[in-house]
């Protein structure tokens, strides 16, 4: 016989009893911003059928037949199924349908609320634009296999491949060459966004700078500038972006706890025009930043514990049910206990 560890399957994991309490908690909270920012709840099935996801789904997906040899796969992604739904479904509506800065400011300021409302207060929005490094591209002359280059660089925050490039470029303004040796380092605020305007030409360059400099005013004006910052250099890992985008980082973690951006041809695919911008929160990142900082320890505690004698069990449903009908959780034990058995439940189970 053999004493064999089951383990979970890699990328998953088990949520235990009080850890499941505070993370159904978080999500309520901020489900309730969305609601009060007037968003609606959707559902979209675990799994779809491949070609929803079309690029987005190529790397890493688990994939699998159904009984008439369709190829499906795990939702890894909610904004392509969100965008099947919208296009097949909705046609278009709440913030799928809205273009422009007013959009893009309102979705990150309802990040930052969302994890504010989750227990989060330090945190930085990271914000940059995928037409800047279009834009930027399009002035050193880059062809397909280049700008894919640029993109990998970014992605993997690799500033030696960035300086490699600038080495080699040829025929182009020593500014520009520059400017893509110190992609990665395109960071700060408002500022950086003149000093780099001063610079390039391109017109797409332009536009990106000028539609950041209108969503900084914007999410100013909703009082969240302070979480703000830019960063000319971000590149998020998925292929659909069309516009703004934006991470948000904590202090104590080395990856972004929410992200998200404009992504406008993505309901193309499905047969609508229709532009959209969004975000997503890792819930359990959050939960992992929480707990580092010790605001959430994951113990389950109840209101009232109800302990009995021998006997008078009857009597103690009747007060659990009684209580819990007042709103109080209630641990009611399942043994007789006396007084000094009854004082160490209350200790074990947390109970106020």
């Amino acid at each position: 016989m053999t004493n064999k560890v089951y383990q979970v399957p890699y990328g998953t994991k088990d949520i235990l009893p009080g850890e499941m309490k505070t993370r159904r908690g978080i999500e309520n909270a901020i489900i309730n911003v969305f609601d009060k920012w007037g968003y609606d709840e959707v559902k979209t099935p675990d799994f779809e059928y491949v070609d929803t996801f079309g690029a987005a789904g190529a790397k890493g997906d688990f994939r699998f037949f159904d009984r008439s040899n369709n190829l499906l796969a795990l939702r890894n992604d909610m904004t392509a199924p969100i965008a099947r739904l919208t296009a097949t479904r909705l046609q278009g509506g709440e913030m799928l349908g809205a273009s422009g800065a007013a959009a893009d400011a309102e979705v990150i300021v309802l990040a930052a609320e969302a994890l504010q409302a989750a227990g989060l207060q330090k945190f930085a929005i990271s914000l940059g634009h995928v037409d800047f490094i279009n834009g930027l591209a399009e002035e050193a002359g880059f062809d397909a296999a280049q700008l894919q280059q640029l993109k990998d660089c970014l992605r993997r925050h690799d500033a030696v491949g960035m300086q490699q490039m600038a080495d080699a470029m040829e025929n182009i303004r020593p500014e520009i060459k520059q400017l893509f040796a110190d992609f990665l380092f395109l960071q700060g605020g408002i500022e950086i966004l003149d000093k780099v305007a001063a610079i390039v030409t391109n017109a797409k360059c332009q536009g990106a700078l000028n539609d950041l400099r209108k969503i900084y005013k914007l999410v100013d004006a909703y009082g969240a500038a302070g979480y703000l910052s830019f960063d000319l250099g971000l590149y998020r890992s998925l292929d659909y972006y069309t516009g703004m985008l934006f991470e948000v980082y904590l202090p104590e973690m080395g990856y972004p706890v929410a992200g998200g951006g404009r992504y406008d041809k993505m309901m193309q695919r499905f047969g609508l025009e229709c532009p959209a911008t969004g975000f997503a929160v890792g819930v359990d990142r959050v939960l992992l930043a929480l707990e580092r900082n010790g605001v959430i320890t994951n113990n389950r505690t109840w209101d009232v514990l109800v302990a009995w004698s021998e006997g008078k069990l009857p009597e103690a449903i009747a007060k659990a049910t009684a209580l819990r009908r007042e709103g109080r959780s209630v641990k009611l034990l399942t043994e007789a206990a006396d007084l000094q058995g009854a004082a160490l439940a209350v200790k074990e189970y947390g109970c106020k």
